[in-house]
Formats: C-alpha cells, sequence, structure tokens
C-alpha cells in the first residue's frame, strides 16, 4: 500500500510538473504573436546614415543606382525607390532656386524627364531613373529647393516612385565599379568642356569655381546640360 501510494505521488508530481510547463510554453507563444502584431512597419528615412566614397572628386554613395544622367535611385522595399540627382549634378548647375515636382499619382518612364529645377534664370532637366507612378514628393523641396543641391543624398531627396518590374529598371542603372569609372569619365569630360569656356569659370589649378553656371552663356549653359544630363 505505501508503494502504491509513492507511485501515485510521483505520477501527481510528474503531472503537475508537465501542466506548469505547459503554461509557460504556450504563455511565451502568446507574448511572442503580440510582439508580431504590434512591431511596426520598418520605417526608411530618407536621410542616408553612410559615408559616401568620394570619385574623381564627387560623392558617390555605394548604396545607390545611377542614372547616365545624374539621378539616383535608392532602394526602399521590393518596388519602391527613393530619387534624387547626385553630387556631379549638383556641382554642375549651382544652388537651385526653384523646382518643378510631378503631382503624386504622375507616372513617369525610365529616362524620361522627371523633374525641372531653376538656377540663376537659367534651368535644367532631371531623367527619371526608374519607370513607376509617383507616391510621395519631398514638401521640403517647395519651400526650400536648395536642399536638393546642398544634401542631394539626404535631406534634399526629390520623390519616392513605385514600380511594378523595378529589378528590370535596376539592371539598367550604374553601381560599384561602373559607376565610379563612369563618374570619373565624367570628369575628365567636364574639365575637358570647361577649358573651352570662359576662364571665369575656373579657380587657379584648373578646379571649376561653385557657382560656375551663373558665368555661362545660354549656349554653353545648353551644352552642358544637354552632355552631362541627356537632356
Amino acid at each position: 500500500m505505501t508503494v502504491l501510494l509513492v507511485i501515485l505521488t510521483f505520477a501527481l508530481f510528474i503531472a503537475l510538473d508537465y501542466v506548469i510547463e505547459l503554461r509557460k510554453e504556450r504563455k511565451k507563444e502568446t507574448v511572442h504573436r503580440e510582439e508580431i502584431r504590434v512591431s511596426p512597419e520598418p520605417v526608411f528615412a530618407p536621410v542616408l546614415a553612410t559615408e559616401p566614397v568620394w570619385v574623381a572628386g564627387y560623392q558617390l554613395p555605394e548604396e545607390l543606382h545611377y542614372h547616365r544622367g545624374h539621378t539616383w535611385a535608392r532602394l526602399l522595399s521590393a518596388d519602391t525607390v527613393l530619387i534624387g540627382l547626385d553630387d556631379f549634378a549638383r556641382k554642375l548647375i549651382g544652388p537651385a532656386k526653384g523646382m518643378t515636382l510631378p503631382t503624386e499619382g504622375t507616372l513617369l518612364s525610365q529616362g524620361d524627364k522627371g523633374f525641372h529645377v531653376v538656377v540663376d534664370g537659367k534651368s535644367a532637366d532631371f531623367l527619371s531613373p526608374v519607370d513607376g507612378q509617383v507616391v510621395e514628393v519631398n514638401p521640403e523641396l517647395g519651400r526650400q529647393p536648395s536642399l536638393a543641391t546642398d544634401d542631394p543624398y539626404g535631406r534634399g531627396w526629390v520623390m519616392k516612385v513605385r514600380s511594378s518590374h523595378l529589378a528590370k529598371n535596376l539592371r539598367n542603372l550604374l553601381s560599384g565599379g561602373l559607376a565610379r569609372s563612369w563618374i570619373e569619365d565624367a570628369r575628365r569630360g567636364l574639365d575637358l568642356q570647361l577649358m573651352t569656356l570662359s576662364g571665369s569659370v575656373l579657380q587657379d589649378g584648373g578646379e571649376p569655381v561653385a557657382d560656375f553656371a551663373r558665368h555661362l552663356s545660354e549656349e554653353e549653359w545648353k551644352r552642358l546640360v544637354g552632355e552631362f544630363l541627356l537632356t
């Protein structure tokens, strides 16, 4: 009889321990599901928090994809990119004084005009690096267009575009070693162009002055933006 009581006691303790552990596991699963449910969606901040590589005197962040018309696309999700102009473009045209941006919902085509920038009485069109629909434009640029050229990879982003075939578009853009070679070629081409222009656009040592665009004639301006911005 005593042996039977001992066996029953052990069985009772084992059953209680099993129930306690089962409840703990269920509680963990419930907490895990709650954490997943309430976790916020990832937020893609427009501002780049990286140290860009310098190539031929220009900042060239490596995580971006570049169009030969000197706009860039930053991947935000599987079908959405952030778009802006690159460091070469901002130094080519000088400080932006005004901008004309597409409205939300506008459909863009890769390589067609995406947005318009005004600088010192002159203007330049920039090409969209991808196909897609504009889902947002940078509201800060309406109040402070100079952000687009003061901080082109950060607060000066221009728009967000959603594309149904983004992977195909990105294959037509430049990144890595191809982007570095391209910007080096662009710098050499610009140096050759500036040598044929007025001496007022160059500093001692051959470097272009920061605002050399305002020294150019309308014909010279059109020639430069046509060659480098492909418009």
